[in-house]
């Protein structure tokens, strides 16, 4: 299991930390390639180009320009999330993954030519900008990004600390650009964010850094200290997961381990058979069973798809919110010595039901927006609209799952968009998040309600 501790499940561009070395295996593959085969011919064809651009382009180019941008075109082919990583982009990924680092707060991809949000990070420049998943950047300090790789996008937006940019976005529903400027910082990446409301705990957990399942117990520890100081104790928890980007796969374990006693959690299958692997859980719900809503949208993704199918597929939680981005492969990372690392998809995972979330994400149990635009704040941003992204492979035998949680009556009285007159939803005010707060009367509901009246 030592190689699975480095396993990533992060959607954004970098998460994680290195595990391997690629040299053995590379020199490896071009020994197996005997003179003459259809390799060997490829192999030499990429050479002849190789020299032909060093001859003949209209400028000379550095060869490290051209093999470095070879790597990533051949990397891009395959999927989304595999690609290369120069030195300094390895060490920040290595930073991103400790919980601290410098940037914007941003978690990005590629979407036909431009730089697509897939979640800003909370309390980052980013956020406090009003930035949005879902939105477009078209421009970086009034430079377009149209052509530019990932890549290239992510240098460009680090910069020294302290140092502004302004990003151009184009935001679905909006016909004129936004213009944003931030002001690079040290992110300091609060993995878990936690308030009581009455007698209901709520966590908000927002990536599954290093320190993810650490954070999530002390969270439940402060809560239940926080109520018995008011008299109190808690009788249900909110676990919001919604833009949750992911992180590294052994947190995404752990914490759904946290609330389950047992029942699988997620198997990894891949090419190589020691890429397979299956997780459970272990006794020890450390919220003793008490009712429990997770909160999701098309922002969470990834480590955070397999926690929230685990509990709901082992009838643990109730899912509220939306459809969730879909992302269901494993990568790992291979160092290079003397260079950076490769981050290489080499899994995909299963839930309990045996099926993958690749494509189509988890469903949740009840459907409820975040605001009354038809289009929210999600325009297409899921793994299934990503270049290159895997087909939902067949599903596994699996064992039968424990019958469905039933729902209190209230359940159908709950508007899946917020009624006329809610509050204008504004980041960080709870009173005006309409999921958040549909959340807390369904868990609150569920508390209420008999045991008798909640069996199967």
């Amino acid at each position: 299991m030592t190689r699975k501790a480095g396993l990533l499940v992060s959607c954004g561009f970098v998460l994680g930390i290195g595990v391997g070395t690629i040299a053995p295996a590379f020199h490896a593959a071009l020994a197996d390639s005997a003179p003459g085969s259809k390799t060997d011919q490829q192999l030499s064809l990429f050479g002849d180009v190789f020299e032909r651009v060093r001859a003949d382009y209209v400028s000379p180019e550095p060869a490290r320009k051209l093999i470095y941008g070879a790597l990533n075109g051949m990397l891009a082919a395959l999927d989304p999330h595999s690609g290369y990583m120069n030195k300094r982009q390895y060490k920040d990924m290595q930073a991103e993954t400790s919980g601290q680092f410098g940037g914007l707060g941003l978690e990005v991809s590629e979407a036909s030519g431009f730089i697509k949000v897939i979640t800003p990070i909370d309390d980052t420049p980013a956020a406090k900008a009003g930035i949005k998943p879902g939105d477009l950047i078209v421009a970086i300090n009034n430079k377009p990004l149209v052509g530019l790789s990932l890549n290239q996008a992510v240098n460009d937006m680090r910069g020294k600390v302290g140092s502004p940019i302004t990003l151009t976005i184009k935001r679905a529903g909006i016909e004129k650009p936004i213009t944003a400027t931030l002001v690079r910082a040290i992110i300091h990446v609060k993995a878990v964010h936690s308030h009581l409301y009455g007698s209901i705990g709520y966590m908000r957990l927002t990536s599954f850094a290093q320190n993810a399942n650490r954070d999530i117990r002390r969270a439940v520890r402060k809560l239940n200290k926080e109520a018995k100081a008011k008299g109190h104790p808690i009788t249900g928890y909110v676990l919001d997961l919604r833009n949750n980007p992911g992180g590294l796969l052994d947190q995404g374990v752990a914490v759904a381990d946290d609330f389950l006693n047992s029942g699988e959690i997620v198997s990894t299958h891949g090419r190589h058979s020691e890429d397979d692997a299956v997780w459970y859980a272990h006794p020890g719900d450390i919220l003793h069973g008490k009712p429990m809503v997770v909160l999701i949208n098309a922002g969470t993704a990834s480590a955070a798809e397999i926690v929230t199918a685990a509990l709901q597929q082992n009838r643990r939680a109730v899912v509220m919110g939306t459809r969730s981005f879909g992302k269901g492969s494993v990568q790992t990372i291979f160092r290079i010595p003397g260079h950076g690392a490769l981050r290489l998809t080499t899994a995909l995972y299963y839930t309990p039901s045996g099926k993958s979330l690749q494509d189509y994400g988890v469903t949740p149990d009840i459907v409820v927006h975040e605001t009354r635009n038809p289009k929210d704040h999600f325009p297409k941003v899921r793994e299934a609209n990503m270049p290159n992204a895997f087909h939902n492979p067949s599903g596994l035998k699996a064992p039968q799952l424990p019958p469905k949680i039933t729902l209190p009556p209230m359940v159908q009285t709950i508007d899946p968009r917020p009624p006329t007159g809610f509050p204008a939803l504004k980041p960080g005010v709870a009173a005006t998040d309409y999921q958040l707060q549909t959340a807390l009367k369904l868990v609150g509901a569920m508390a209420s309600t008999p045991a008798s009246a909640k069996a199967p």
